[in-house]
């Protein structure tokens, strides 16, 4: 219905789980595809707060994701969490 009353939008592809949640509500969990679709603006509000670069930011938040990530099942199944 949005879709027909706005025809001339912009849709972006964005992760799945960035709109949906769980049964609860509660999960801490998003894909590491989610965190990586918001890593641009957190760095830039990080780099702001601390008065760093947004670059290196960008690039340590880059590293804690991945130092932090993990498939479910210890890696038998579906894809990296954060």
């Amino acid at each position: 219905m949005w879709r027909q009353e706005h025809p001339d939008a912009d849709l972006q592809d964005i992760p799945g789980d960035l709109v949906t949640t769980s049964a609860s509500g509660l999960d801490p969990h998003i894909t590491l595809q989610n965190a990586r679709y918001q890593l641009d603006r957190v760095a830039a509000k990080w780099a702001a707060n601390t008065k760093r670069d947004q670059a290196s930011v960008n690039k340590e938040i880059e590293q804690i994701l991945q130092e932090n990530s993990s498939a479910p099942f210890a890696g038998l199944a579906g894809e990296k969490f954060n």
